[in-house]
């Protein structure tokens, strides 16, 4: 059985559900790159998780488009492993083009808090944080001093499916790709990014991918794919996400 036909299979949960018990705004997340065959035999063993369902469908459309200044001081945060970062970004739902900003501060405990203010459709067009954006924006200290300095730098696109379980919310994000304000473009490729968010510990699910040999992926969207298009950046952290998933073939030129 192919894992989409156990995502079929599974109860669904609607969003509301999913946000009054799962919502996680605050917490600690495990990344997995995984074959789909990998994450086919993990989601076989693990017992009570529910999908999440919108209008009969079970995968979404995401594009999420990042902003750093121009020095890219959030990802130099990253790539150094600053205690204390943040990462701004837009968020379109592809399916019904709603969008939002999020601020994700990190914490130096390693906890990540995520905070997110809904959009009106045709805020940030012009590429620049302005208005309610803004204000949302600058109201964190960490982020205040740079907010001016905010441009568009890299968009991401995949199709995600949601899973919901005890304390836990789980992510499978598929066909994911990023591009440049230029327009080159890296992806990669049949792999899944699987991500476990939970408040603290690990649960069945990363239990469930260490029996089948998987274990946490140093990676981000934003800054992984954007070292794999700018090579000239610090990347020693993410060398090995880079050389498995995101070698130089990889990246198609606009």
């Amino acid at each position: 059985m192919s894992w989409e036909r156990r995502l079929a299979a599974l109860p669904a949960t609607t969003l509301d559900a999913l946000q009054a018990e799962a919502a996680l705004l605050t917490r600690v997340d495990r990344k997995y790159i995984v074959d789909a065959s990998t994450w086919d035999r993990a989601l076989a063993g693990v017992e009570g998780l529910r999908a999440l369902e919108i209008d009969g469908e079970r995968s979404f459309g995401y594009s999420s488009t990042y902003y750093d200044t121009p020095r890219l001081e959030s990802y130099t945060a990253a790539a150094r492993r600053r205690p204390s970062r943040y990462k701004v970004r837009t968020r379109e739902y592809l399916g019904t083009g709603d969008r939002a900003i999020e601020v994700k501060l990190r914490s130096a405990r390693g906890e990540t808090v995520k905070h997110r203010e809904w959009l009106a459709a045709d805020a940030l067009r012009d590429g620049r944080v302005d208005g309610h954006a803004r204000e949302f924006v600058a109201s964190f200290p960490l982020v205040a001093g740079a907010v001016d300095d905010l441009r568009p730098v890299l968009t991401t696109r995949y199709q995600r499916s949601t899973l919901v379980g005890d304390g836990v919310r789980v992510t499978i994000d598929r066909d994911v790709t990023g591009t440049d304000a230029a327009g080159n473009r890296v992806g990669f490729g049949d792999a899944l990014i699987v991500e476990t968010k939970s408040a603290h510990r690990a649960g069945d699910v990363d239990r469930a991918l260490w029996a089948q040999g998987a274990r946490p992926a140093r990676i981000s969207k934003y800054c992984t794919t954007l070292a794999a298009l700018q090579p000239g950046l610090p990347s020693n952290r993410w060398t090995r996400t880079l050389r498995r998933h995101l070698n130089p073939s990889a990246v198609l030129a606009a």
